[in-house]
């Protein structure tokens, strides 16, 4: 590991990198600059339901602390290891609405780590490398454009509406409720496909249908 690490230094990977005032004012507009671009890539990867923007200023908070923290004690790399480990363990205590925020929460700790012991062109690649593949992912996912459609209605009217939703093309099933008397249905749909189709209107044409919902990408139902 030390080996390449040197590709990356100027010097010895067991020299400190911050020993002066400049030093960790360098590190420190690098790890905001990375930060800035980390923030970035969190904005393009969650739409207006799954953006938290006072998570998306603590990463950048986390990336600057870390670093300031290994500035303090990177002249031991054994009390440095120490602590990263005791912070490990530190709990979470805020649920997370998207998995891929524990990832941000590594890539924001990386960052601080990386500049405090000068590894500016570790970080500066990694971080391009992860920002692409993120944002092609999150292209992808996005031009699927799905809808969830929720339909509430009468017992005797849930064949029909069965019926319809089998005749729109990417249409699947997410929840099915049967009560005594009523309904409740949960479907998938590709936001294409419903705009050619008429369903909504034949829905509303219906009788015993009291109420149709239609959700945006990514809410989820309780």
């Amino acid at each position: 590991m030390s080996k390449f690490l040197k590709l990356f230094f100027n010097g010895p990977v067991e020299q400190a990198y911050v020993l002066t005032g400049t030093h960790l004012l360098i590190s420190l507009i690098v790890t905001l600059c990375i930060g800035l671009f980390m923030m970035g890539v969190y904005r393009l990867c969650h739409d207006s339901l799954t953006y938290n923007k006072k998570f998306n200023v603590t990463l950048l908070m986390l990336s600057m602390i870390t670093t300031v923290l290994l500035a303090l004690i990177q002249n031991n790399p054994l009390l440095s290891l120490g602590v990263l480990g005791s912070l490990s363990i530190c709990r979470i205590r805020t649920n997370t609405k998207d998995p891929r925020d524990l990832g941000f929460i590594f890539w924001a700790l990386s960052i601080g780590i990386s500049s405090a012991i000068g590894a500016f062109s570790v970080i500066i690649i990694s971080s391009l490398f992860i920002g692409v593949i993120m944002i092609i992912l999150n292209h992808n996912k996005k031009r699927k454009h799905k809808l969830l459609m929720i339909v509430r209605g009468e017992k005797t009217q849930l064949k029909t509406v069965q019926n319809m939703f089998n005749e729109v093309a990417g249409s699947s099933v997410q929840s099915k409720n049967i009560f005594s008397e009523t309904f409740e249905l949960v479907y998938e749909v590709q936001q294409k496909n419903l705009e050619k189709c008429d369903l909504l209107d034949k829905l509303d044409e219906l009788d015993g249908i009291r109420g149709v919902n239609v959700l945006a990408p990514e809410t989820q139902v309780a």
